[in-house]
Order: structure tokens, then sequence, then C-alpha cells
């Protein structure tokens, strides 16, 4: 009897058509990891956000492949903590019971428009991102990966993965003030490392930067100690482990 009450009083204040129903969530948090298949071009994305609605706590597990609409969409939430998603009627009683439910990403709007046209897309980065809380690491080694944000969580930040340079650059152009720190490696996926910093440095140049250049790889850092002398903000270590915390405080407070 209960669920069917709900289930009527959202058809009454939610429903936008026959076919499907709009409902109003509040952001919590998002989970964003972005990962590159073996043998191909295409990243793996896992991407969800759990939610608050009218029906209690959801998580969204974002689905499809339309990169340029989810970049949209992060950019999004970066600022508005209030969308609608739409689902179709005969997922309803799915979407009612379900604690986690898949949604293709194309159907999440934003709450204070009919809908977002793509071609703009490009027009929205203008916006100022809020909140700079977050490091950006570019790795492809998971392992260190892992032990770096488990570092930088326990010191109040949240981070961003990439294995890929061209995929963290386009997250970082599209939201640089989100960023407090960028930690990479020396080689990384999809681009050589020293263009990805200059990127990097191209769009904000104070930005501390830590380029890991691996244990005992003289060549390496000697390279990247030419190409790199001249900026302030990046910091060169042959294990980037070592005394990350310190590190990573010393480089912030020095830019503060």
């Amino acid at each position: 009897m209960k669920k069917l009450f709900i289930i009527c009083f959202l058809f009454v204040i939610l429903t936008r058509s026959g076919f499907a129903r709009d409902f109003i969530v509040d952001f919590v948090e998002e989970n964003y990891k972005e990962t590159q298949a073996r043998f191909s071009y295409d990243p793996l994305i896992y991407h969800s956000i759990q939610v608050n609605s009218a029906i209690g706590s959801k998580i969204l597990i974002l689905t499809g492949d339309d990169y340029n609409y989810r970049k949209w969409l992060r950019h999004y939430i970066a600022q508005n903590k209030q969308f609608i998603i739409k689902v179709p009627d005969e997922r309803l009683d799915e979407f009612i019971s379900a604690k986690a439910y898949k949604i293709d990403v194309t159907l999440v709007y934003p709450f204070n428009e009919g809908k977002w046209e793509k071609n703009n897309l490009k027009l929205q980065r203008k916006n100022t991102i809020q909140g700079n809380n977050h490091i950006l690491i570019v790795d492809p080694n998971e392992n260190r990966t892992h032990l770096i944000q488990t570092i930088t969580k326990k010191m109040g930040y949240s981070a961003t993965i990439f294995k890929s340079g061209d995929k963290a650059l386009d997250s970082f152009r599209l939201q640089p003030d989100k960023f407090k720190m960028v930690i990479a490696q020396h080689s990384i996926l999809g681009m050589p490392s020293d263009i990805f910093i200059k990127q990097i440095l191209k769009i904000n140049p104070g930005i501390p930067v830590i380029i890991g250049t691996g244990y005992k790889n003289k060549n390496i850092k000697n390279e990247f100690n030419s190409k790199f002398s001249n900026f302030k903000s990046v910091h060169l270590k042959p294990v980037i482990l070592r005394d990350l915390q310190k590190t990573i405080t010393t480089l912030i407070n020095k830019k503060a």
C-alpha cells in the first residue's frame, strides 16, 4: 500500500510525459574512475553519483559512451547540487526499490534548464568552478595511484585519477580552479608527460606539480630538470611516495 501511494504521488508531481518520469535529486557525492582498456584507445569509465531523492538515498551508476556529455555533467554538478533524472515508466518500480540504479548519462538534466545542447559545451567552460581541494593524479600504475590516493585522502584532499595524459588534460581544462596540485609520472599514456605538464602550466602557471622520475633514472631526472628548471612550482621526485605528505604540504604552503 505504501509503495502504491509513493508511485501515485510521484506521478502527480513529477510527470513530464506519459513515457517517463522526472525525479528531482540532490547531489551528495561523486565517484569517478577512468582506466585505459587493453588494446584500445577508449577509456573504461566507472562513474557514480550518490543522491538524495523524495524516495530516499540512491547511487546512480552513469552508463553510456557520450564522453562530452559526461564532462558537461561533471562540470555542472561541480557548481549545482540539484538536477533532474528521467526514469522510463517501465523501469519505475526498479528505480523505487533499488539502492543502486544504472542510468544513461544523457538522461541526467540540469535542474533550471529544459535540456543541454551539446554544441554549446565549450561555452560552459568559462564558468567558475567552486572548491579547490582536489589533486590531479596521472599515472598508469594502479598500485601506486592507490597509495597516493590513500595519502592525499588522509590529508583531506580528493584525488582525481587518470592513466592517460590527454584525458587528464581535458578534465583540467574544463575545471582548472578545482585542482590544488598535479602529481604525474615521467611516463604516462596518451601523450608525453613533459608536454602534458607544459600544457597544465600554460593554463595555470603557478600550480604545484610533482613529477616522479623513477628510482635511479638519472637521465630522465636530468631531462626533466632541463625542461622545467625555470618553473619554481615543479618539483622532481625520484621516489614519488617517499615523504609525499611532507612534499605536498610544503609545495601547497609555498604557493599560498
